[in-house]
């Protein structure tokens, strides 16, 4: 008899098993979550999100192509399922909300804590380790995929290969977001005015 899988047309030796998938969901673990934190604007359901993409990613494991990239399989289940979680939070989420869930809740994860710790070059600034309203609200004037791009460059440092190749974006267009992004950072960090968090800084390519 063959195996459920085969009798779908996935060849039973390239298979991912659930022992491996663990494996590698912990090695792609950071760079799920900066996509997550990325898509969601900021930290406070990334925890959520990345749980219940395993859980869709466990129940569709006979989908993935053993011989292809994990970690590009998994970001595309993660952005669907963070997009989704972001429009449902959408009309109440707002910036002093997401600074107040940090003040509250400062042990739970410091990943997107130093994703907002940038400079005014977009750079990470190593010793900042508390949010910074203004730098939050910037970012959020970037588009999703132009913020992840950014995150997982200077958070992760991340070579654009691995960014594209995470993002399902040409390589080309990972550079031109990391670039652009940094340059409206500065932009808007330099300026005396207020941030609008609107994600009109950089469009996606």
């Amino acid at each position: 008899m063959r195996h459920a899988a085969e009798q779908r047309g996935v060849p039973y030796k390239a298979r991912l098993e659930r022992a491996e998938f663990a494996v590698q969901f912990e090695e792609s673990r950071r760079t799920l979550w900066c996509i997550a934190a990325a898509m969601l604007g900021g930290r406070d359901l990334a925890d959520d999100v990345l749980q219940e993409s395993a859980l869709i990613a466990l129940d569709r494991i006979d989908t993935f192509d053993a011989g292809t990239s994990f970690t590009a399989w998994m970001g595309k289940i993660v952005r669907y399922v963070a997009l989704n979680a972001a429009r449902q939070r959408a009309r109440r989420m707002t910036v002093g909300s997401i600074h107040r869930h940090a003040i509250e809740n400062p042990a739970r994860n410091n990943h997107y804590e130093k994703a907002a710790a940038l400079n005014h070059r977009g750079e990470l600034n190593p010793d900042q380790r508390s949010f910074d309203d203004r730098v939050l609200s910037a970012l959020n004037t970037l588009t999703d995929t132009a913020r992840a791009c950014l995150l997982l460059r200077v958070v992760l440092d991340m070579p654009y290969r691995e960014i594209a190749l995470a993002l399902g974006v040409p390589q080309g267009t990972a550079m031109s977001h990391v670039h652009r992004s940094r340059r409206a950072l500065r932009d808007i960090l330099s300026s005396a005015g207020p941030v609008a968090s609107t994600q009109s800084g950089v469009d996606d390519e």
